[in-house]
């Protein structure tokens, strides 16, 4: 019977050894990511932050979730459909990624909507949280 390894990366076991940038970016600060994890998380916060058409050469890249957002759905729509615009960005762009579940949550005083992405690594057995606050 087949199982699957979890996968070591050579460049996490080497600390000094910056695999990519953190976001956001800061002035005087050499933000970086030391480890796969957090350059994944850094890179699904940017693939879902990021609209389709906003990136110069790459017009497909992004995510739907701004249309969605300010459409006048109810919650439980806006629920379904962000889950699922989440879902066709990552499998398009990050194939490695699986989403579990996406939580929309409104808050009206704030003119905030806060979104919660479960989302695992295929080959780790980790599970993992990306939490968004987005003004609207």
């Amino acid at each position: 019977m087949a199982r699957i390894v979890p996968k070591i990366y050579p460049k996490d076991l080497d600390a000094n050894n910056p695999i990519g940038l953190s976001f956001p970016l800061t002035m005087r600060t050499q933000a970086q990511n030391y480890y796969t994890s957090g350059q994944v998380h850094d890179n699904l916060r940017n693939l879902i932050l990021t609209m389709p058409g906003e990136r110069p050469m790459n017009p497909t890249f992004g995510s739907d979730i701004y249309h969605i957002l300010f459409e006048q759905l109810q919650d439980d729509l806006i629920q379904e459909a962000a889950h699922d615009a989440i879902t066709k960005a990552v499998q398009t762009w990050m194939p490695a990624v699986k989403i579990q579940e996406v939580i929309v949550t409104s808050q009206y005083d704030d003119n905030k909507v806060k979104i919660e992405v479960f989302y695992s690594v295929i080959g780790w057995k980790a599970e993992n949280v990306l939490n968004l606050e987005v003004k609207v």
